[in-house]
C-alpha cells in the first residue's frame, strides 16, 4: 500500500475537512435542538462520504478498493437533511418524522448489507477512468445511483412541503435552505449519474462534486446560525465562517493551478520522447526495436539514445496495446502548446498487461509525417509520483491553513474579540446581582472599548442614583409623615367645601310631596361619596324638585329632574345654580297667582326654560344642564313637558313600561337659545294608577361587562331600565338596589304618579297619546 496523492483527494479532503467542522460545531451546541442535531448528522455522514473520496484517490492499493463502503454514508445523510425541515424552525408531525425516518433507514440498511455482501464475491480491480481502485458491480452500483436521486428528492420535497405550510417570515428562510441543499446536492448527484451512464468522466463529476459542496456548505452554515433560537457561541461562529472562506480560496488556487499539472507530466514525456527519435534519426549505429502494427504506418521509438539525466526508472518499451489492453483517457489539440514540437495531435492512454499486472502510460503522436504513428510507454507509477510530488506542497498548505484558523484564529479571537466581550458579560452578571462597584478595564480603544466604557459610565450613574436614593430613603420617613400631614390638611380643608357646598344644594331635593291626586317620590344618589365629622355625605350635580302651584286659576304639580355637567363639586355648583333659580321662579309664581290667571301651563313653561337658559349662558358654556321640565293638571292628568337633551321620560301602566318618545328636544340648558323661534312643549294624558318615571342617565349608564383589553362595556340601551322598572313593580329602592354595583354616575329618579281624576278621561285602554303644541 503507498500514498500517492492527485488533486481530487486535494479537493475530497478540503470537503471532508470543512464538513466534520462543521458537524462538530453544531453537536458542541448545548441545549441543541432537533434541526441542529440532524443537521450535524448530516454533515458528518457527508464528512464520512468525502473521506472515502480521499482513500480512493490517496492510496494506490487494492485495499482502497473499500471506500465504497463508505460511500453509501451519503444517503442516510440525505435522511438526516429531510428531517431537519421537520423541525426547523419549529417542530411539526413528530411521530410521522420518526416513522419516515424509520423507513428510510430500513431500505438503506438492507442496500448497505446486499452491497457489503457483493463486494465480498468480487476481486478488487484498478479503473483508469477513475484512477482508483474499486469492485466491479455495475448493476448494484446504478441500484445505488437510483437510491441517492430518490432520497435527494425526497430532502427535497420535504422541504418544499414545509416551507408551504410554514408562517410568512419562517417560509421565507425555510425556502433558501431548500434552495441551498438543491445546489448542495443535486449538481454532484446529477453528474454521478451522468457519469455512470458514460456521458462525463468521473474527473467531471470529482470536479463538480468538490466544487459544489465547499460553497454549498458554507452558505448553509452561515444561513443557519443566522436564523437559529439554539444558543451558538460567539467564538466557534467567527471560526467556522474563517475557516469555510479560507478553504474555498484554497480550492480555486488549487483548481486553477494544481489540476493543469497533468498538462505539464505530458510534456515533460513526450519531450523526452522526441529526443529519444531525434537521437535514433541521427545515430547510424543505432539498432531499435520496431513493430508496424496492422493497417497503419507507424514506427515505435524504445531504448534508443536516452541522455544520461533521464529518469532510469523510466522505459520506452514497443508495442501497440490491443482494445483490452487501454482505455482512453486524454486527448489534447497540440496547437499552441505542442507546436514546438509536433504539429498534430497527441493522445494518452492508460494500459495494463494483466499477465504481468504492471501499469504503463501510452503516447500516441505523429511528428513531420502525418502517415507515421508513433507510440511510447512509461511506468504508471511515474505518473503517479509526479502528481504526489505536486500536491504535496497544497497538502501541507492546507493542514497548516486548517490548525491556525481552528488554533490560531481561537486564540486572536479570544484575546481580540471573546475575553473583553467575556468581561462585559461578566460585569453585567454583577451589576444584575447588585454589585455597583464594578468597574471595567478597557484596554482597546474600539468598539468593544466603547461599548465596555458606556457599562462603567452606566455602572456610575445607577451607583449616583442609587446613593441619592439611599438617602431620600433614610429620610423618607419624615417626609411622608410631613407630606401626610398637609394631605390630611388639604383633605379635611376639601372636606368641608364639600360639606358646605352638600348643604346649600340639600334644600332644593324633595323626597315625597303628595298634591291631591298626584303623589311624587324621588330617589338621589351621587356618585361622590366623603365622610365629614364622622358622618357620610354625598355630593353630585343631579337634582329632583317639585312643587304645587296655580298655573291659570287650576292647581298643578310642577316638576324638574336635572343633572349638571361636571363631577363632584363643579356638579353641585351648577346644581345649586339651577336649584336657586328654579326656585326663586316657583316662589314668584305663588307670590304673582292673581296676576297669572290669563298663564297656561304652556306659557309658563316657556317662561321658566328660558329664564333657566338665560342665566346659565352667564357661565358661556362651562356650565351645562340636561333636564325636563314638567307640569300635572291635578284634576284632568294632563301633563305637559319639556327636554333638554334628558332621557326620555318612561310610563309605568298595568305592570308595564314603555318609553314616551320625545319628539322635540332642546338644547342644553346653558347653550344660547333663539328666543324667536317657536316653543314647542309636549303634552300627555294620563290615568289614574299610571306612573311617571323620570331619571338622569345615570340609570342607563351601567357597566355590563369587561371586554378583552380591561376595560368597561357602558350599556347604551335606554330600554333596559325598562325591565328593572317591571321587575320591581315601580318600587324606586329596590331599582336602585338592583342596579346599585353597575353604577358609573350620578344617578336620580322621579315618580310621579296619578291616582284620582274627578274628570276621568276615555282612553278605551290605549296607552298615552303624546300631543304637541308650539307656542310663541
Amino acid at each position: 500500500m503507498s500514498l500517492q496523492l492527485t488533486f481530487f483527494s486535494f479537493g475530497s479532503l478540503i470537503v471532508c475537512i470543512f464538513t466534520a467542522v462543521l458537524a462538530s460545531f453544531l453537536a458542541a451546541i448545548k441545549n441543541r435542538s432537533k434541526s441542529s442535531s440532524y443537521l450535524a448528522g448530516a454533515f458528518f455522514l457527508l464528512s464520512v462520504h468525502a473521506f472515502a473520496f480521499v482513500i480512493a484517490y490517496s492510496i494506490d492499493s487494492p485495499i482502497a478498493a473499500y471506500h465504497r463502503w463508505l460511500i453509501l454514508a451519503v444517503i442516510p445523510a440525505f435522511s438526516c437533511m429531510g428531517q431537519f425541515f421537520f423541525f426547523y424552525p419549529i417542530t411539526v408531525k413528530e411521530k410521522f418524522a420518526f416513522r419516515f425516518l424509520i423507513t428510510q433507514l430500513f431500505v438503506w440498511i438492507t442496500f448497505s448489507i446486499y452491497y457489503v455482501f457483493c463486494t465480498f464475491k468480487k476481486e478488487p480491480v484498478f479503473d483508469f477512468s477513475e484512477q482508483i481502485w474499486t469492485f466491479p458491480l455495475p448493476l448494484e452500483n446504478k441500484i445505488l445511483g437510483v437510491l441517492v436521486l430518490v432520497y435527494a428528492f425526497l430532502m427535497i420535497l420535504t422541504g418544499i412541503w414545509r416551507s408551504w405550510t410554514a408562517s410568512k417570515e419562517s417560509n421565507r428562510f425555510t425556502g433558501l435552505f431548500v434552495l441551498f441543499f438543491s445546489l448542495l446536492i443535486f449538481p454532484p448527484v446529477i453528474a454521478n449519474g451522468m457519469s455512470r451512464a458514460g456521458l462525463i468522466s468521473r474527473t467531471d463529476f470529482l470536479t463538480v462534486y468538490t466544487f459544489f459542496m465547499i460553497p454549498g456548505s458554507f452558505v448553509i452554515l452561515v444561513l443557519y446560525i443566522n436564523t437559529t433560537s439554539d444558543q451558538t457561541r460567539f467564538l466557534n461562529r467567527i471560526t467556522g465562517i474563517c475557516l469555510g472562506t479560507f478553504l474555498l480560496i484554497l480550492y480555486w488556487i488549487g483548481l486553477a493551478s494544481v489540476s493543469r499539472q497533468e498538462d505539464t507530466f505530458d510534456l515533460s514525456k513526450l519531450r523526452e520522447a522526441e529526443n529519444s527519435i531525434l537521437i535514433r534519426k541521427n545515430v547510424p549505429d543505432s539498432k531499435p526495436h520496431t513493430r508496424t502494427p496492422t493497417n497503419q504506418n507507424s514506427i515505435s521509438a524504445a531504448d534508443v539514445g536516452i541522455p544520461t539525466n533521464r529518469n532510469p526508472n523510466s522505459s520506452l518499451s514497443v508495442g501497440i496495446p490491443t482494445d483490452q489492453d487501454f482505455r482512453k483517457s486524454f486527448l489534447r489539440q497540440s496547437s499552441g502548446y505542442y507546436d514546438s514540437i509536433f504539429p498534430s495531435e497527441a493522445e494518452r492512454y492508460f494500459i495494463e498487461d494483466s499477465k504481468v499486472g504492471s501499469r504503463s502510460v501510452l503516447y500516441k503522436f505523429s511528428l513531420e509525417d502525418q502517415n507515421h504513428k508513433y507510440e511510447v510507454t512509461f511506468p504508471y507509477e511515474e505518473y503517479r509520483n509526479f502528481l504526489h510530488v505536486t500536491i504535496r506542497p497544497y497538502f501541507a498548505i492546507l493542514f497548516i491553513t486548517v490548525l491556525v484558523v481552528l488554533f490560531g484564529f481561537r486564540l486572536f479571537f479570544r484575546g481580540a474579540i471573546w475575553n473583553p466581550l467575556k468581561n462585559l458579560l461578566i460585569g453585567i452578571g454583577k451589576v444584575n446581582q447588585g454589585d455597583l462597584n464594578t468597574k471595567l478595564q478597557v484596554r482597546i480603544q474600539d468598539e468593544i472599548g466603547f461599548l465596555t466604557d458606556s457599562f462603567n459610565g452606566m455602572v456610575s450613574s445607577i451607583r449616583e442614583a442609587r446613593t441619592a436614593l439611599s438617602v431620600y430613603a433614610d429620610t423618607l420617613e419624615d417626609q411622608v409623615k410631613d407630606r401626610t400631614s398637609r394631605l390630611t390638611q388639604l383633605l379635611e380643608q376639601q372636606q368641608g367645601d364639600y360639606f358646605l357646598t352638600s348643604l346649600l344644594l340639600k334644600p332644593f331635593g324633595i323626597e315625597t310631596i303628595r298634591n291631591g291626586s298626584v303623589f311624587v317620590e324621588s330617589f338621589t344618589r351621587q356618585k361622590k361619596q366623603f365622610v365629614f365629622k364622622e358622618h357620610n355625605h354625598e355630593i353630585g350635580g343631579d337634582l329632583c324638585m317639585s312643587a304645587s302651584l296655580k298655573i291659570g286659576g287650576a292647581n298643578c304639580t310642577v316638576f324638574m329632574n336635572a343633572d349638571a355637567m361636571g363631577k363632584s363639586i363643579q356638579g353641585a355648583g351648577g346644581a345649586i345654580v339651577l336649584g336657586s333659580v328654579f326656585g326663586s321662579i316657583l316662589n314668584r309664581t305663588r307670590l304673582f297667582e292673581d296676576k297669572t290667571i290669563e298663564f297656561t301651563p304652556q306659557r309658563w313653561l316657556r317662561s321658566t326654560f328660558l329664564e333657566l337658559s338665560k342665566v346659565f349662558e352667564i357661565f358661556e358654556g362651562s356650565m351645562l344642564v340636561t333636564a325636563i321640565l314638567g307640569v300635572i293638571e291635578e284634576a284632568t292628568g294632563k301633563t305637559y313637558l319639556v327636554n333638554a337633551e334628558h332621557p326620555s321620560p318612561i310610563l309605568y301602566r298595568n305592570g308595564k313600561a314603555s318609553l314616551i318618545p320625545t319628539k322635540h328636544f332642546f338644547n342644553r340648558i346653558g347653550l344660547p337659545f333663539d328666543p324667536s323661534s317657536i316653543f314647542t312643549v309636549q303634552s300627555f294624558q294620563l290615568k289614574p294608577g299610571d306612573s311617571l318615571f323620570i331619571g338622569s342617565d345615570g340609570k342607563d349608564d351601567l357597566i355590563v361587562g369587561i371586554r378583552e383589553d380591561g376595560s368597561k362595556e357602558i350599556n347604551e340601551n335606554q330600554e333596559a331600565f325598562l325591565s328593572r322598572i317591571e321587575e320591581a313593580k315601580g318600587d324606586l329602592h329596590k331599582i336602585y338596589q338592583d342596579m346599585e354595583e353597575y353604577l358609573t354616575d350620578d344617578i336620580s329618579f322621579l315618580k310621579i304618579e296619578y291616582s284620582f281624576s274627578k274628570e276621568p278621561i276615555k282612553t278605551n285602554g290605549q296607552p298615552a297619546r303624546l300631543v304637541t303644541k308650539e307656542t310663541n
